[in-house]
Formats: structure tokens, sequence, C-alpha cells
């Protein structure tokens, strides 16, 4: 049986890669650790295997520099690896939302959209039934039978979630359409409040002055 990073450890490791590239240094394992352990109190040899269990999945990056590892988040797919894949990556069929075999390189944005918009839920899409669509599809090939596929998704919403494309309501995710659904009653509000405010430049008051009757 493989076994695969804990999910939430693998969250905190990213949030600590962020932090230490943040502070203008290179998140290596020490400092990794040291950082994991402040926020969370998790012990060295627990973040470490973490630490190799997400790499090897492709959660997280392993850059060899000069003798010297550090790592990073994979960011945006198509982002080349730092290690060749173990196994060779199906060849997905025209048109499919897969744009790789390789759990590294999808576009997890945009496969989760397409469940999503699949589903054609009102009241959102949990989880578990987006997975479910996914490994329904026909053009899904071996990709879905990858024992890091659940994993990926889960990360991928999360991420969704916390710039802003998906919205998430309970264990329901819905996509957002920019300012009118994700931040509606906060532009609302404000824009309510702004009509009370409103500062004309000088040329506006001029504007307004002159048209005024004598």
């Amino acid at each position: 049986m493989v076994k695969l990073a804990n999910p939430l450890y693998t969250e905190w490791i990213l949030e600590a890669i962020q932090k230490i590239k943040r502070q203008k240094q290179r998140p290596s394992e020490e400092r990794i650790c040291h950082a994991v352990a402040a926020s969370h109190g998790l012990d060295k040899r627990t973040v470490l295997e973490q630490l190799e269990l997400s790499v090897h999945d492709g959660s997280i990056l392993r850059v060899t520099n000069k003798g010297s590892a550090s790592y990073k988040d994979p960011g945006p797919p198509g982002m080349p690896p730092s290690q060749p894949p173990e196994d060779p990556p199906a060849t997905p069929s025209k048109g499919s939302i897969w744009s790789s075999g390789d759990l590294r390189h999808i576009d997890w944005n945009k496969v989760i959209r397409r469940a999503i918009e699949g589903l054609d839920d009102t009241h959102g899409s949990s989880l578990k039934n987006i997975e479910n669509y996914l490994r329904s599809r026909e053009d899904v090939g071996t990709v879905a039978d990858s024992p890091a596929f659940q994993q990926r998704l889960r990360l991928a919403a999360k991420r969704s979630v916390n710039n802003g494309r998906l919205l998430k309501n309970g264990p329901r995710y819905k996509i957002s359409h920019g300012g009118a659904e994700g931040r509606g009653p906060r532009f609302l509000g404000g824009a309510a409040l702004g009509l009370s405010l409103v500062t004309l430049l000088p040329h506006e008051r001029h504007q307004v002055n002159s048209r005024r009757p004598p």
C-alpha cells in the first residue's frame, strides 16, 4: 500500500515555505522544520517524513542547487518538475480536460470548474460529487487511478477558494464570478456607504457650480 502525505501537514509545509520565502530566505529542510514547529508544534521527524511524501506525490517540488536542496510550491501547471516522473504520463484524448496525464501538470482550476459546471447544482457541489464526476468521465484514462488523485483534488479546491476562484459554503463549492457573488454583500455595503460620502474633484465641483442657476 502506497503511503501518502497527510494533506493538512502538506498545507502546513507549503505555508512555511511561503513564509520563509517572504523573509528572503531559502526554504531548506531545517528552516521548514523550524517554521512548522513554531506555528503548529509538529516535531522535526514528522515534518521531514511528510515533506518527503509530499515531494514524492508532487505536492511540493524539491530543487537542488550546488548540492543544497530547497523546496517550493509547484505553482501554476506546466512548470517543469525537479525530477522525472516515475511512471510515463498517459496520453489524454483530443478535447480532454486533462492537459497532461501527470498529476503535477494538470490545470486543476480548469478541471474543478468543468466538474462544477457539469454537475450544475445551484446549491454547489461537494468535493465527493466533484471527484465522482471526474472519475466517471471517459477521457480521464489512468489519471484517476493514481493514489494521489484525491489528495491533489482536495488541495487544488482549497487553493481555488483561497485565490477567489471558488466559493465554499459548508462542504459545497461554487464557481466565483468575480465580485458579483463572492464579494457581493461587502461590495454592496461599501457602495451604499460610499454614496453618502462622495467627494467631488476640483474640476467636477466647477462643472456643478457652473450649471447652477444664478
